[in-house]
């Protein structure tokens, strides 16, 4: 009989270059990880790992076992959820993943008030650059996203959660009207969020209809928080979203040119592995989160 532990040691090793980070996932040693391959590749009869210096790789086989192997392990999960959701009960795990700017200022408070809700739910929250939330998604190791709609990969299944916009803030050092134009403000010293802002840029092509080139910014940090304090400081001018500047301490401190210098920015997508579609915890994430966008 192939027991179960065996079937995801092979689920481990199908998205794990090396058995020591396969362990790690199961919270197991490497012998381990390696004994329970070794009685898996006896009962089957054919080898299931080819191994590339330090690294290693299912092989072909492997792969189709795998594959099968991650069906079985789904079923099981969607038939307790679907046992859960007969008794109007939501229990589990469930992965999120976000950027840092919209995790931090908003997903991460709003992720507590759904574990408050759903108290017997277990909810891990991964804040990282795209790349790598995207890609630890791809690998299945995050259920679903929270993130700007051209950064979802094409192969996700995604919804609109919320359309964000920018606006420039400043303080009172700098006199800025509707009137002003882009020379004027590049003229003056700007704060960004990153080395090559987006919401910078894009707002400059949606208010200017241009994107400026050689902006040199005097200070960039990776923070809205300290974004908007520098600014408060005197520091530069800066583009912030206006969610962020809505639930900042500094929004009676600061300036903008209101509605007139508002500009769309993007939408945020909820976005899950098309097989999660019917998912009772995607569904009400996704549901709880849409009605606390609205505040944004």
């Amino acid at each position: 009989m192939i027991e179960t532990s065996m079937l995801q040691v092979l689920v481990a090793l199908s998205h794990n270059t090396n058995i020591s980070k396969a362990a790690e996932e199961l919270n197991v040693t490497q012998s381990a990880v390696s004994q329970a391959l070794k009685n898996l590749e006896s009962k089957v009869g054919f080898p299931l790992l080819a191994r590339h210096g330090k690294s290693v790789s299912l092989t072909e086989n492997g792969q189709r076992l795998a594959k099968v192997a991650k069906q079985y392990f789904k079923r099981i999960e969607e038939t307790i959820e679907q046992i859960h959701l007969e008794n109007n009960e939501i229990k589990g795990k469930l992965h999120v993943g976000s950027l840092y700017g919209l995790g931090k200022t908003w997903l991460s408070s709003r992720m507590l008030d759904f574990l408050s809700t759903y108290p017997d739910i277990e909810v891990r929250l991964s804040m990282d650059f795209p790349e790598t939330v995207i890609k630890k998604f791809e690998q299945n190791e995050i259920d679903c996203l929270i993130m700007p709609e051209h950064l979802v990969p094409a192969f996700a299944d995604k919804k609109d959660l919320h359309s964000e916009f920018t606006t420039l803030v400043f303080s009172d050092k700098f006199k800025i009207t509707k009137d002003t134009d882009l020379k004027e403000l590049l003229s003056m010293p700007v704060v960004f969020y990153e080395q090559n802002d987006p919401n910078f840029y894009r707002w400059c092509k949606g208010k200017f209809g241009v994107v400026p080139r050689n902006v040199k910014p005097r200070l960039v940090v990776n923070s809205f928080g300290q974004m908007l304090q520098a600014v408060n400081e005197g520091l530069g001018i800066a583009v912030v979203p206006t969610h962020v500047l809505k639930r900042s301490h500094f929004k009676q401190k600061l300036k903008t040119v209101g509605k007139d210098f508002e500009v769309f920015s993007n939408k945020v997508s909820f976005a899950y592995h098309p097989d999660e579609a019917n998912s009772y915890k995607i569904k009400e994430l996704y549901k709880f989160l849409l009605e606390a966008a609205k505040e944004l």
